[in-house]
């Protein structure tokens, strides 16, 4: 049935402004047609790709194999649904959700293909970040229990050496090593200190605070804890929304972040400090709608490796050397975050460099 010359207009009209990509090619793929959402995704103008092939948005994250299957089926008269990863104009990659099909001719031969794509980067970062959330909630619950009896434990080992050691002869054998048992509980202690703040288990007292002001009070601090080698740079935003937490613990986030970037730095770079007001409109996937205070740490260290940004926070993982640290820095700053009711996302400077984003909800509206 031949389809009204009204109709074909109407349709046409509905896929030059869909927000979806569309594209038609001739049974050798030979490209015929795109519509304005594809030259919008992908940056390439429809000069550029008419005439052409969809190989020109390959990314090699895909085998040979998986291209001939695609066409395979196509070819065979059948749809093909499936995710892509192929490449804009500019390089950047970006994941498509394909359908193809075919358009056949009376005489039952293929006459097009039809592709259809939904770029689904929002729902993949989205579904990652909810993912990984549900697993930095299960292990704060689980290190918050194991820290919790192991503080219990931990009491009374130092209680009972505390005692032991009053009835040894100062200077003995046995009463250095009740000291030594002593030095090593009571560090210990400050670890499990860290691991209840990343389960969110200690004692707070929000109240409201504009995040330049405890800021300006760690300057000095700051200064003499990074040393001479490392330079700080503060832009403070003058009409900084107030938020409701515990200064004390937003001071402590900052140091834990400002001594990791410094380490990062192995002592030598630049750290920058921004406070600015975010929203409604240009905030992370996973952020609620409304209005944040946000602070931006950053500096000109190597930044942080791909594979180890999905597991910054968790407790124990490092990217320093054996030996030069616990792992427990950026989570102890992770569940201070989260217990104000923030949340914090991690991230590489285009220039190099490691760059963390703290967002707190805004009491204004």
């Amino acid at each position: 049935m031949t389809m009204p010359a009204e109709t074909c207009d109407i349709l046409l009209e509905s896929i030059e402004h869909a927000c979806e990509t569309f594209f038609v090619t001739d049974p050798e793929g030979v490209i015929l047609y795109v519509n304005p959402a594809f030259e919008r995704l992908t940056g390439y103008s429809r000069e550029d790709v008419v005439g052409g092939k969809p190989s020109i948005l390959k990314s090699g994250e895909h085998s040979a194999d998986f291209y001939r299957g695609l066409w395979g089926a196509i070819k065979a008269g059948g749809h093909w649904a499936g995710r892509i990863i192929n490449r804009r104009k500019d390089g950047a990659l970006y994941t498509d959700e394909v359908r193809i099909c075919p358009i056949m001719a009376p005489d039952g031969r293929i006459k097009y293909f039809l592709a259809l794509r939904h770029d689904i980067g929002r729902e993949i970062q989205l579904e990652s970040q909810l993912v990984q959330s549900q697993k930095m909630e299960s292990m704060g619950l689980l290190a918050g229990e194991i820290a919790h009896d192991f503080n219990n434990l931990l009491t009374i080992i130092i209680g009972s050496m505390e005692l032991i050691s009053e009835d040894l002869k100062p200077g003995s054998f046995g009463h250095k090593m009740a000291a030594e048992i002593l030095r090593s509980s009571k560090e210990s202690t400050n670890l499990i200190k860290q691991l209840l703040v990343f389960a969110r288990r200690q004692e707070s007292n929000p109240v409201s605070t504009v995040l330049d002001e405890p800021l300006k009070e760690l300057k000095v601090l700051l200064d003499g804890l990074l040393g001479k080698g490392v330079t700080v740079a503060y832009t403070l935003a003058d009409n900084l929304c107030p938020v409701k937490i515990e200064p004390a613990h937003f001071k402590q986030a900052v140091m834990n972040l400002a001594v990791n970037a410094r380490d990062a730095m192995n002592g030598a770079g630049g750290i920058m400090i921004r406070t600015f007001n975010a929203g409604p409109d240009g905030l992370p996937p996973t952020l609620p709608a409304g209005r944040y205070s946000a602070f931006k740490i950053s500096d000109t260290g190597p930044g942080i490796p791909k594979e180890a940004l999905p597991r910054i926070f968790e407790p124990f993982f490092t990217t320093k050397p054996k030996g030069k640290g616990t792992g427990l820095g950026l989570s102890t700053v992770y569940g201070i975050v989260r217990q104000n009711n923030g949340q914090i996302f991690a991230d590489n400077r285009p220039g190099g460099g490691a760059v963390f984003t703290i967002y707190f909800p805004s009491l204004q509206p």
